[in-house]
């Protein structure tokens, strides 16, 4: 629960790195190590201010988020420590130390959410596509197109049957891996199939079965840290889904987007 990931945001993404000029990136750094320091020092706020600045910026990366879950969660603030565990896990979906924090978390919120069965297929497709985290599997599409491109200017250029050889090999050991990670990278970035998920962020919300301030229509109650689904949207309202299968419509200010 404790562990601050000091590197985290020194890596902050490959193609940041690519994208960034080396002074915006270096700036960003310096602020990660005063949160860092802050956070070793018991200085939740101070750790917060500086994390929420890198990103406010446009930096971020799973270790990022896992420190300002673990500095939320210091501070008291159930809610928000959640919802950074949660950003944490989409960036980086295997770590186990941001599951074992979330599970932590959940077993202290005050909803009691006991999550519908999902179907098989559903289940082993999501576990595929979050099985890896995102640093991997740029780096295998991006060294099997190397693998593909390379091995083809070879083929193409070559002057001897081994070299020719070696091209053929390379393109054919690459375009699987190419296609396969790089459909699954594709689907994890651009969120195929997945529907926007949030977290409840304040102490208590009324969940209601129209869009409108009337008690007479409240459902039940939900909680800051219970994670909902967004179904649809209008105006200032929600409608979301409990992962027990619970509908109603709560004010968007009471969630945050995961």
């Amino acid at each position: 629960m404790s562990r601050v990931w000091a590197s985290s945001a020194r890596v902050i993404g490959f193609a940041l790195c690519l994208l960034l000029p080396p002074a915006s990136i270096h700036a960003q750094d310096e602020i990660v190590d005063r949160g860092n320091l802050a956070y070793q020092e018991g200085d939740y706020a101070a750790a917060i201010e500086a994390y929420e600045a890198v990103v406010a910026g446009g930096f971020t990366s799973a270790g990022l988020e896992y420190n300002l879950g673990n500095a939320y969660f210091k501070s008291g603030d159930l809610g928000l420590s959640i919802l950074h565990w949660e950003r944490a896990l989409v960036l980086s979906p295997g770590d186990p130390d941001t599951r074992a924090n979330l599970e932590l978390a959940r077993s202290i919120t005050a909803d009691a959410i006991e999550p519908m069965p999902t179907f098989w297929l559903f289940a082993v497709v999501n576990g595929w596509v979050n099985l890896l985290p995102t640093p991997l599997l740029l780096l295998l599409v991006g060294g099997a197109w190397v693998a593909v491109t390379g091995g083809g200017v070879v083929r193409l250029l070559g002057r001897s049957e081994s070299l020719v050889g070696m091209g053929r090999w390379a393109m054919l050991t690459g375009l699987p891996v190419l296609v396969l990670f790089g459909v699954t990278l594709a689907v994890r970035e651009l969120g195929v199939g997945r529907a926007d998920r949030g977290v409840v962020v304040v102490e208590a919300v009324a969940v209601r079965s129209a869009p409108a301030e009337d008690d007479d229509l409240t459902l039940f109650e939900v909680h800051e840290g219970t994670r909902v689904r967004i179904d649809q949207r209008t105006g200032a309202w929600v409608e979301v889904v409990l992962d027990d299968g619970k509908v109603g419509w709560m004010p968007v200010g009471a969630m945050e987007i995961i």
